[in-house]
């Protein structure tokens, strides 16, 4: 094989697949990629046991063929070198591959390419369209709040795909019937939970073919996957496949290992009724929390909110670093309130969360606080409180 690539579009490529590549792999043969002259263009394909990625892109083929080469190897080269052309060859009867533009040159030794496995990357039939930006962002405010323990009644440790129609579904529609379906008409949503707070970030701007009723389980690594690899300028396509879900753009497609497992509902973890509604100017807080939060530790993560007409003072007590406070005036006319929380939980949201302003309602200390964005109110995070 041989092969001239553009080296900046090249690197981007094996820059995306990086992550697929990892040491703590099981499979021996993992760290290696295959490419494959397909036409006019270089298929580059990488794996391990949860996910499988192909990218594509446009090169001139002086001979085509197919090399298995060290994923991270010939990244480190291809980035490495200054012209904004690289070459790729092997020879045949050999089993190093030379890399090189016009100052620098390298050869590094090529694997068995009939070890690399065969991987299907046919695209389901019936899918969903969805703005990668939009995407992103349901998996920006969602993916914190994934247990990192496991929990033996349910799968808490990944992102739980809802997709529902906005007005419910009908008595003569069930979880298997497949339809089409159009921007506006149904909520494609993502929840995560580790018991001790709920996130949920849903859009209506999703549209394809689906079933009903669809629920599935992200794995924390296969939304980071989906996150890295796609730019935010491109729609995506969603399709499901037993335990799989294929997601494909542009110019790449990846195809990840759902989790197994039920979800709790979590519409039983939000409150449907508040007595305390204050909206709070979003980066104020933000900043207010980051300067408590450096005299927070493990032992004492609490923040507290004491909340009267006109304003809320927020604090931090921590007997082995100190103390502080700061208050904010907000448009508040309510009934005075005291409550706390942890205020990483706080901060995860509100670093995600796009909007201005951020709106809290609030029960008592022994409810879940919700927590949405004043614009967009379909992003929300329900928090308990904590004494």
């Amino acid at each position: 094989m041989e092969i001239i690539a553009d080296r900046q579009q090249l690197s981007s490529h094996l820059q995306k697949i990086q992550s697929i590549l990892e040491k703590s792999s099981s499979l021996s043969k993992a760290e290696n990629i295959l490419l494959k002259t397909t036409g006019d263009r270089l298929e580059i394909i990488a794996y391990d046991q949860n996910c499988s990625a192909r990218g594509i892109q446009d090169i001139e083929i002086k001979q085509p063929g197919s090399i298995s080469v060290n994923g991270r190897k010939i990244f480190d080269l291809v980035r490495s070198l200054s012209d904004a052309k690289v070459s790729i060859r092997q020879e045949s009867e050999s089993s190093l591959i030379l890399i090189e533009d016009t100052k620098s040159s390298f050869k590094i030794l090529s694997a068995d390419v009939d070890e690399f496995p065969e991987i299907d990357f046919n695209t389901p039939a019936a899918y969903l369209r969805i703005d990668s930006h939009i995407l992103s962002q349901l998996i920006d405010l969602t993916v914190f709040s994934v247990a990192k323990i496991a929990d033996p009644r349910y799968n808490l440790q990944g992102v739980f795909l809802e997709i529902d129609p906005v007005n419910g579904l009908s008595e003569n529609e069930t979880e298997t019937m497949e339809k089409e379906i159009a921007a506006g008409s149904h909520f494609f949503s993502l929840i995560a939970t580790d018991g001790h707070r709920v996130s949920v970030a849903r859009t209506t701007e999703v549209s394809g073919r689906i079933n009903l009723g669809e629920r599935k389980i992200f794995s924390r690594k296969s939304l980071q996957e989906i996150r890295s690899v796609f730019n935010n300028e491109e729609m995506l396509n969603l399709g499901f496949s037993h335990n799989e879900v294929v997601v494909w753009g542009d110019e790449f497609i990846l195809i990840l290992r759902m989790l197994q497992g039920d979800f709790p509902d979590y519409r039983k973890m939000i409150p449907e009724h508040f007595s305390h509604r204050l909206v709070v100017d979003r980066e104020a807080l933000l900043n207010t929390l980051k300067q408590m939060n450096l005299l927070a530790q493990e032992q004492y993560k609490g923040v507290i909110f004491d909340i009267v007409p006109g304003s809320m003072k927020i604090s931090i007590n921590n007997p082995e670093m100190g103390h502080g406070h700061t208050e904010m005036v907000l448009d508040y006319q309510g009934d005075p309130v005291k409550i706390g929380f942890n205020i990483s939980y706080l901060m995860d949201f509100l670093q995600a969360l796009p909007d201005q302003s951020v709106v809290f309602f609030i029960n008592d200390k022994t409810q879940p606080c919700l927590i949405k964005g004043d614009e967009h109110e379909d992003y929300m995070c329900g928090i308990m409180p904590i004494s």
